[in-house]
């Protein structure tokens, strides 16, 4: 007798709709103690009413996917990304600690780039530039944080 066979499933997506679709449960139960109001007058359970139905439904359909989806994944651990990303990590935060925003943000996408090899060093001086500028617009300008942006 043949062992019975169990369709393929993608387990990411199986396991990551299971874990959001209880994330989502949980926060609407926890969230029933609280008054939902109105729309024009929000009560404290609105917002978490409505995150916990957009876990729940992103989990539900993440669940369903896991069945219809039929690709192959390989699931061996790429031992370079995970490296050289949260080395670039650590990288942000030592020079932060000693010469700022800017060149933190440079020194980790410096690192990060390392991650894949068929990353370029032209596109990472951009992204780097480009992340460098949003974060220095957003968090020193737009929020008013005091954090150092160059050398102190």
């Amino acid at each position: 007798m043949e062992p019975r066979r169990w369709p393929r499933v993608r387990r990411a997506d199986l396991w990551s709709g299971a874990l959001f679709a209880a994330l989502g449960a949980v926060v609407l139960w926890t969230g029933t103690n609280y008054s939902q109001g109105v729309p024009s007058r929000i009560g404290p359970g609105y917002v978490p009413r409505l995150l916990g139905f957009l876990i729940g439904g992103l989990g539900l359909f993440l669940l369903a996917r896991a069945w219809w989806a039929t690709e192959e994944i390989d699931a061996s651990l790429a031992w370079r990304p995970l490296i050289f990303v949260l080395g670039s990590i650590l990288a942000f935060a030592l020079v932060f600690q000693a010469t700022g925003l800017v060149p933190a943000i440079l020194a980790s996408v410096a690192v990060a780039n390392s991650a894949a090899p068929e990353n370029r060093w032209t596109t990472a001086i951009g992204l780097a530039a480009i992340l460098a500028f949003f974060a220095w617009a957003l968090f020193v300008k737009g929020l008013g944080l005091p954090l150092p942006v160059w050398l102190r």
